[in-house]
């Protein structure tokens, strides 16, 4: 039964940092249209592309 809650606790903790590295690349980053990559926020043209992001 021990094993078992170590378990459920690493699994637990893994899945929570999984989730706020998601929100957080959410809230800092956003995707290419054309190209899917990861750009900050404050660019106007993707890094790899070229190609515009936003207005």
């Amino acid at each position: 039964m021990e094993t078992l809650l170590s378990i459920g606790l690493v699994v637990g903790i893994l899945g929570l940092s999984a989730l706020l590295t998601h929100l957080f690349a959410r809230a800092m980053y956003i995707t290419c249209p054309a190209c899917h990559t990861l750009n900050a926020r404050r660019r106007r043209q993707c890094r790899k592309c070229g190609g515009k992001i936003r207005d």
